[in-house]
């Protein structure tokens, strides 16, 4: 395998911890939301029928006693009373209100979860985040030995477009202290991920 390949498979191997495997904590209280959630959705349902058979109910009371006036048989019926649908209704108000302080312990758990994960992970994204420094610093050293190249033709008028002219242009030029790549270079400085020394002078 090559050397590339190896840090490919390395990078891949790696894994950012889940928020619920760095805080139990965040694990038991997004469980319990769920279950909040799932009970205000079926008690939700519950008193959206219990609505409507309570609307319905005197009429339903009244059909009964038409049919056991006139001698039809009548099986008994069952209305639920304003009192359980009130009942209901106050149950769903206290699991959202429940469901809104979960969401806000979510939130703080989250963040002293992220702390951790932050703290376990750091010296993996430092790594990452110097290679991507070092490789641009390389791209630099091109861009600029490309650049002498192109000011040395031009320095000759020699007309040499139909080369196919290669400046990195999103990046800026190799000796513009204000370019993308400089700005970026020194903001990796301020990250700790380079040091102001291994910047040329020039992008400074």
């Amino acid at each position: 395998m090559s050397i590339a390949a190896l840090k490919s498979a390395k990078q891949k191997a790696f894994a950012v911890p889940t928020l619920a495997e760095a805080s139990p904590k965040y694990a038991e209280i997004i469980e319990r939301r769920q279950n909040l959630l799932t009970e205000l959705s079926s008690t939700d349902a519950e008193a959206a029928r219990v609505e409507v058979q309570v609307r319905s109910g005197p009429r339903e009371l009244r059909r009964a006693k038409v049919a056991e006036l006139v001698g039809d048989q009548v099986s008994a019926v069952a209305v639920p009373t304003p009192e359980r649908l009130m009942e209901l209704r106050q149950h769903v108000r206290a699991l959202k209100d429940a469901v809104s302080v979960l969401d806000q312990r979510i939130g703080e758990e989250r963040t002293r979860a992220s702390i951790i994960i932050c703290d376990q992970i750091r010296p993996e994204h430092h790594r990452r985040a110097r290679e991507m420094c070092l490789r641009l610093l390389k791209l630099h050293e091109a861009m600029l030995s490309y650049a002498e190249l192109t000011e040395a033709l031009n320095a000759e008028d020699v007309s040499w477009s139909h080369m196919g002219p290669a400046q990195l242009l999103a990046l800026g030029g190799p000796r513009d202290s204000q370019s993308r790549m400089a700005i970026w270079l020194r903001e990796m400085v301020q990250a700790g991920h380079l040091d102001a020394t291994e910047i040329p002078q020039a992008l400074r």
